[in-house]
């Protein structure tokens, strides 16, 4: 399905941080991309996979923002503060052929079928398993989980190659040591099939020059924008209500160039 992306106007942004403030991580994630979203769309949402939802919000981020990010981050060897300069057309340039042609940048429009669950292959102990990529709504199941490693395996692999996989590992002494090598080859093999499931940057620390790698969250980056850019709104309409009595929908449906005249004229 074919989908116009469109930047969001300063009460659309008010909204949505108003929403979202009052949500866990997951489900902020998840608000963020309904607000770029058609109403079409937003059913389908559960059933995309963490990469999609990550790649639309990395060009929701270039519309809204603009493509410089910078981030904070701590050496592992010595614990000095590092700021990470980087862009959004760099991490999309890491996604899979898959995601990286969904994007239309002449006409504005993102082919959403793509983010729908793409399906790949990993060898287990001699067994050929069928796995997916993760999907938002498996975060959610994850989140209460008694052990959340193996329900994701559990719902990422094929039904009938996970109770194989499960009976193999039952009659093991160390079980618990092939359980972890799993969910270790599983991510390299959806990092393989989609390379924008878990973003890393390297970076050298000025202090010491050690290379440290963080992993990048571009919900996370986009929550962190977004407030910065709502406080800024919300001094605005303290200021001009309290000096004109407008209200808060009037004020942000200025354009900002007629809200730092009146600003200033106030302060005048």
């Amino acid at each position: 399905m074919s989908m116009l992306l469109k930047p969001l106007n300063d009460n659309q942004q008010v909204e949505i941080w108003e929403f979202a403030s009052s949500v866990n991580a997951q489900e902020r994630a998840i608000a963020l991309a309904e607000a770029f979203v058609s109403i079409t769309v937003v059913s389908k949402l559960p059933e995309w996979t963490v990469a999609g939802r990550d790649h639309l919000l990395l060009l929701a981020y270039q519309l809204q923002f603009g493509d410089a990010i910078s981030v904070e981050g701590r050496c592992a060897e010595c614990d000095a503060k590092n700021q990470l300069g980087f862009s959004a057309s760099q991490i999309l340039g890491l996604a899979s052929t898959e995601l990286y042609n969904a994007w239309n940048a002449q006409t504005g429009t993102i082919d959403t079928d793509v983010y729908l669950p793409r399906y790949g292959e990993i060898t287990v102990r001699g067994l050929q398993c069928r796995f997916r990529l993760p999907c938002m709504g498996d975060l959610r199941a994850l989140e209460y989980a008694d052990d959340p490693l193996l329900l994701f395996a559990q719902r990422v692999i094929n039904p009938v190659d996970f109770a194989a996989i499960k009976e193999v590992f039952s009659a093991m002494e160390d079980s618990k040591t092939a359980w972890e090598q799993l969910f270790t080859d599983l991510e390299d093999a959806m990092l393989a099939l989609e390379p924008l499931s878990i973003v890393t940057l390297n970076a050298s620390c000025p202090e010491c020059g050690a290379e440290t790698a963080h992993q990048f969250d571009i919900a996370h980056q986009f929550w962190a924008q977004l407030s910065a850019n709502v406080e800024k709104q919300l001094w605005d309409v303290h200021l001009l209500a309290s000096a004109y009595g407008w209200s808060s929908q009037d004020i942000l449906g200025m354009s900002p160039a007629r809200r730092r005249r009146h600003i200033a004229m106030i302060i005048e």
